[in-house]
């Protein structure tokens, strides 16, 4: 049969097949196609409804998986809500923009989301988090599929590194108040991330290093700035020989003769005469003596014709020293002529204490003071020590008339080798001398530890006062995860190589402000404010601290670091330019913003990764 062409031949086909159709009357095809109708909606509205429940799975698996990840490091805390915390993880990121999910509850109403099962493996260092969500259906429900269950699980692992990290952390007086507080809280957070209750199979090491003018070294003080030279016991102080004799007479000649029976004198002693009556001129004096015999002497020089009357009684003695000084007793002194000495704690002699002379006629055990004139002096009857002032001895004498500045057991920069971490066996440490020998601080330094107790106990013991000698308390951080250094430490404190496989090493410093604080010969220096007349020879604290953070990176450790309510630009531009780069920089302005820096650091050294 020919058909017309073009459209009107198609039109007359179509025509001609619907008329076949409605005339047909060999089956139900109506029915049929009715049917098929509804199964042909369901299965092309079944793509639509895929679409929308493969969203809303890989929505529910990213906030599964950032769940993991940001709540793995609470497995080693107890009693922490992982649960609850995940849930609240999952309906935020699957409600956002998207209408409200609820929890699964129950008879589950769509939408909805649930964290089924926590799962925790503080060996391993994994959190397993598995959940699920259920999702309503648009099409699909004409074929009485009504909603679809998704079952989701994510596992995060911390990875397989041994950690090693020393927190620089500042009490500074600016830091008094809430904000030692503040940073009593971050730290304790911190410790909590980052040092796991179980060290295997790898582990997980924290050092706390508090500063303010210094950094308190405790019983490693003598290791690492060498040891102190302390007091030598004095045993006797005295300017009178045992030679002393009464005297007869005193002649009114030129020169004067004195007589003392049987007195032992010889030409060129030196003798003190007190207590004649008559010749009153020749009392509380010291004089030469000449011409001497067996019972009579001359006073060299002294003319007695200028005096109005002989003399009679009264004693004369024979001086120690040339001018009847005091002469001091104390086996191996150390001393050399014309150094100074310290005098505390004799009895008997009263004005000699706590106070500095210089020294002569120095043999090994005995030394004579200089100015000092011994009769003036009480009797000596016991005890006192002797001490040194030059630097290394326990006390230090850097200007005149001052009352000497005693060491402690802080630490400040050395000159030689300050921007590298050669050991102190190459370079000590510099020392730290103040007035009335008071610490720096009184937190002391914490080495590499496992063990969370303790760290817990230095972040609580934080307390703030003093200046700020920042690039002390950096210099610090580092040597306690610098391998040159370990020897100083216990066994289980020190850190490993550089080159160790599988190992991390971060430094953290934190600060509130401006370094003010260096040093010159052990002193706080005169540009920082101290009493020394001389400026600090590496410089500012600012530039040692950025010399410092320079040497710290080259090694390969990571470098952090955090300021709280930091008020001038260049401390900002200290930190920021310290740090391994803008990621590891953090400028907190609140308490909560610290506690927040702190924990993201934390769960950065974790080095967590999502594993299933």
């Amino acid at each position: 049969m020919a058909y017309p062409l073009g459209v009107a031949g198609v039109m007359y086909t179509l025509f001609a097949l619907l008329k076949r159709f409605r005339s047909d009357e060999r089956g139900a095809f109506g029915i049929i196609f009715a049917a098929m109708a509804i199964v042909l909606v369901a299965t092309s509205g079944a793509v639509v409804d895929y679409t929308s429940v493969e969203q809303a799975r890989t929505r529910a698996q990213v906030a599964l998986d950032a769940a993991a990840l940001a709540l793995q490091p609470q497995i080693y805390v107890a009693n922490y809500d992982i649960k609850g915390k995940a849930q609240a993880v999952l309906l935020e990121r699957l409600s956002d923009g998207r209408g409200t999910w609820n929890a699964c509850t129950g008879t589950p109403t769509p939408p909805c989301g649930s964290i089924d099962t926590v799962t925790t493996d503080t060996v391993n260092g994994t959190l397993t988090l598995s959940g699920k969500i259920v999702v309503p259906m648009n099409f699909v429900s004409l074929v009485g599929v009504n909603q679809m269950t998704v079952a989701m699980t994510s596992q995060a692992t911390r990875g397989s590194l041994n950690i090693e990290v020393a927190l620089a952390l500042d009490t500074t007086g600016s830091m008094s108040g809430q904000k030692i507080e503040d940073l009593r809280a971050a730290t304790l957070s911190l410790i909590g991330i980052v040092v796991k209750d179980v060290q295997t199979p790898t582990y997980s090491k924290m050092a706390i290093v508090p500063y303010s003018v210094g950094v308190n070294m405790s019983s490693y003080a003598a290791a690492v700035r060498g040891p102190v030279v302390g007091g030598q016991a004095i045993t006797n102080v005295s300017w009178a020989s045992s030679l002393s004799k009464p005297i007869t007479s005193t002649t009114k000649t030129n020169p004067v003769v004195v007589t003392a029976p049987t007195n032992g004198f010889l030409t060129g002693d030196r003798v003190y005469i007190k207590n004649v009556s008559g010749m009153t001129q020749v009392n509380g004096n010291v004089y030469t003596v000449a011409n001497a015999t067996t019972n009579t002497f001359e006073l060299q020089s002294v003319n007695g014709s200028n005096y109005n009357n002989a003399g009679s009684g009264g004693t004369v003695t024979r001086c120690q020293a040339t001018n009847c000084e005091l002469v001091v007793t104390a086996t191996s002194h150390g001393l050399a002529n014309n150094d100074n000495v310290y005098i505390k704690s004799t009895s008997g002699l009263g004005s000699v204490n706590n106070n500095v002379f210089s020294v002569s006629g120095v043999t090994p055990n005995t030394y004579v003071l200089i100015n000092t004139f011994g009769p003036n002096y009480g009797t000596y009857t016991s005890g006192g020590s002797s001490y040194c002032v030059r630097q290394g001895c326990q006390y230090y004498y850097f200007a005149t008339g001052m009352t000497p500045y005693q060491i402690n057991n802080c630490v400040s920069e050395r000159t030689t080798n300050a921007y590298n971490n050669e050991p102190p066996t190459i370079t000590l440490l510099g020392r730290d001398y103040t007035s009335g020998g008071g610490a720096c601080l009184g937190q002391t330094i914490t080495p590499l530890t496992t063990d969370k107790t303790v760290l817990n106990a230095a972040a609580n013991a934080l307390t703030a006062g003093g200046g700020t000698a920042g690039h002390i308390g950096l210099a610090w951080a580092w040597y306690m995860v610098s391998p040159k250094f370990g020897y100083l430490w216990p066994n289980a404190s020190q850190p490993a190589d550089y080159t160790a496989p599988n190992t991390l090493k971060a430094v953290i410093l934190m600060t509130d402000g401006e370094f003010n604080t260096a040093y010159c010969k052990d002193v706080i220096s005169n540009d920082s404010g101290g009493p020394i007349n001389c400026n600090a020879p590496n410089g500012s604290s600012l530039v040692q601290a950025a010399a410092l953070c320079t040497a710290i990176k080259a090694t390969g450790t990571i470098l952090y670091t955090v300021g709280f309510q930091l008020g001038t630009q260049s401390a900002r531009d200290l930190l920021s330019q310290c740090a391994t780069d803008s990621a590891h920089y953090f400028n907190a302005l609140t308490g909560t913003d610290l506690s927040d820096a702190f924990k993201e650091i934390g769960r950065d050294l974790a080095a967590l990764r999502v594993s299933r």
